[in-house]
């Protein structure tokens, strides 16, 4: 009866040691600390659904170190000052991970919660180094490129392949990604050009340029080609008063005005760029990112608007990349292994991060082009030729 006993308590104990062990191992909380309502959903909403595609990739495959992924999310409202407090209801909705907002002004907070918790967190495409140490923290990283880079490879583009010689900058002074896009584009314009034929700025809801627009047409010679840093809506009524001023030169801009979205906004525009992650047209020459685009399609019924979805995948899948080669899901450990990442592969590219920083400073971007009203790919990916230096990732 004792030996019975005995065996009947090690069993239980066996079991209740398993079924603890399979309940420790039954889930990973990622917490979505997003936009759900206002303009910053442009950006969050389809970026957070491409993460979420990716979510159901790695839980076919047995989640994270046998870890099912469950989500939870919480509304920024596209407020900074709500966005804090959509950090800290993930968080204690059990969040082990945070994903956060595609902009520092508007993710910031939520990323300083996830920092103070000692939770990894990564903004879903902000161009801004400061997701990182210098700035929100160690615990920080971005999955986007540094806003800078835009300016850099759009200047190297239009300087190198284009052969446009005089450009003109008009800058979209509202938030850091604006601001920091223009510093790059200045930056790398004079190193390859000597410097800009003219610069002006305005702010995203301002109704009208005509001042700024005045000055443009008033430049003898006037500019080859217009590089305008700026963001849906303002971007849009922008290029609207550009073009219905008779200013017909090509424009370029960058990531933040991909996507058909705005278009309508603009009739039959023309003669505009931008360098993406993709194109979510069907017609991007590398199969991977189509492949992406018909999983989205699958899941959401449409495609996605812009390829900032595909920095949404990305987010998911360094973790999990990282989470592998650490063994672990701890924020730390995870953490070390992100910073060693150097040209990892991930989908539709390649990224590195390093102890000091934690964005992109250089990166592959496939050129679309505005003909006639409608966005479609070139066929052109085009790759950095230049990294953006260390001090000038934090140009304004």
């Amino acid at each position: 009866m004792r030996k019975f006993r005995a065996v009947s308590v090690a069993v239980s104990g066996l079991v209740l040691g398993l079924a603890a062990e399979r309940a420790a191992a039954a889930d990973f909380t990622v917490g979505f600390a997003i936009a759900q309502s206002g303009w910053m959903t442009a950006y969050d909403g389809d970026s957070h659904k491409g993460a979420l595609i990716a979510i159901d990739d790695l839980n076919a495959k047995g989640g994270v170190l046998g870890n099912t992924i469950k989500t939870v999310f919480a509304d920024t409202k596209s407020d900074p000052a709500q966005a804090g407090i959509a950090g800290e209801t993930v968080l204690k909705q059990g969040a082990k991970f945070m994903l956060a907002s595609c902009d520092f002004d508007m993710g910031g907070p939520a990323g300083l919660a996830a920092q103070k918790a000692g939770v990894l967190v990564i903004s879903i495409c902000s161009g801004s180094p400061k997701w990182g140490p210098v700035g929100i923290g160690e615990l920080a990283f971005t999955t986007g490129h540094a806003a800078q880079v835009d300016g850099f490879l759009m200047a190297e583009w239009a300087f190198n392949k284009k052969g446009w010689k005089r450009a003109y900058m008009l800058r979209d002074t509202s938030l850091t990604y604006t601001r920091a896009q223009c510093a790059g584009f200045e930056e790398r314009w004079k190193e390859l050009a000597g410097g800009l034929a003219g610069v002006d700025t305005f702010k995203n809801d301002d109704p009208s340029i005509a001042t700024q627009i005045t000055r443009l047409k008033a430049l003898n010679p006037q500019p080859d080609v217009l590089f305008i840093c700026t963001y849906a809506p303002g971007g849009p009524t922008a290029l609207r008063q550009l073009r219905a001023a008779g200013i017909n030169q090509p424009i370029m801009s960058g990531l933040a005005m991909d996507g058909a979205y705005w278009l309508d906004g603009v009739p039959g525009l023309s003669n505009f760029y931008v360098p993406t992650y993709g194109s979510v047209f069907g017609d991007d020459p590398d199969p991977e990112v189509r492949d992406f685009v018909e999983k989205f399609k699958k899941k959401f019924g449409q495609p996605p608007a812009t390829s900032i979805s595909v920095l949404g995948y990305r987010a998911m899948q360094k973790f999990a990349i990282a989470a592998e080669k650490a063994k672990s899901t701890d924020s730390q450990a995870v953490r070390k292994e992100l910073e060693k990442f150097s040209e990892q592969k991930v989908l539709g590219g390649v990224v590195w991060y390093d102890d000091k920083v934690h964005v992109l400073d250089r990166t592959r971007a496939l050129i679309m082009q505005v003909q006639g009203g409608k966005m479609g790919s070139s066929g052109e990916y085009v790759q950095s030729a230049k990294r953006v230096p260390y001090d000038v990732l934090f140009k304004e």
